[in-house]
């Protein structure tokens, strides 16, 4: 269940700032490029944010649940591009490896960081 928030929490993230970003970028308020890194950067500050959370909720282990969140992000935005028949490339590939990174270092420092009581 926690996941399954995570995850949606996730999406609705993607959604404002795509439709944030995406007006700036019809305005010409932002450069398209400015705004995909912009976009990039509030995904990955989402990813480790939720995984760090997470990662703070576990006594140990904490890099297991970063690898479960990061691969139900990865198996989420693969279905997505499977529905929009779009190809997977090799920059698709390292995008998916960096998202599984962040969801890894930060559930690590969440269970690292946990305040002993």
């Amino acid at each position: 269940m926690k996941y399954l928030i995570n995850i949606i929490k996730l999406m609705i993230v993607i959604i404002l700032s795509t439709i944030i970003f995406g007006t700036l970028s019809f305005f010409n308020i932002l450069n398209d490029n400015i705004c995909s890194i912009i976009q990039i950067i509030v995904l990955a500050t989402c990813i480790f944010l939720l995984s760090y959370s997470m990662g703070k909720e576990k006594e140990k282990n904490g890099y297991i649940e970063g690898i479960i969140q990061g691969l139900i992000t990865i198996i989420l935005f693969l279905l997505i591009n499977i529905i929009f028949k779009q190809n997977i490339t090799g920059s698709n590939l390292i995008y998916y490896l960096f998202i599984l990174l962040i969801s890894i270092s930060g559930s690590i420092l969440g269970i690292n960081k946990k305040t002993k009581v």
